[in-house]
């Protein structure tokens, strides 16, 4: 589930970056709601990656990569909220 979380949050990333660049910066607040939802998804996406690897019977690699994909949502979250500053 991280990973797939991790997955979407990334994609809402990128998909509202390049619109708003196609859109010259007159974007709607929908964006601004997809990123929020972005942030939530990769917060819940990181916290369920961090509670699977204690888990016993559970694939390491995709815990891995969850994390990894909600970690760089994360990061790209913050560059974007520190940015205007």
């Amino acid at each position: 589930m991280s990973t797939v979380l991790g997955s979407v949050s990334l994609g809402s990333f990128v998909f509202a970056i390049i619109r708003s660049f196609m859109l010259e910066g007159n974007v709607p607040a929908r964006f601004g709601v997809a990123g929020i939802l972005s942030l939530i998804y990769s917060l819940v996406g990181a916290i369920l990656a961090l509670y699977s690897f204690k888990l016993k019977d559970s694939f390491r690699l995709f815990s891995a990569i969850g994390l990894t994909l909600n970690l760089i949502s994360l990061i790209a979250a913050g560059f974007i909220l520190w940015l205007p500053q």
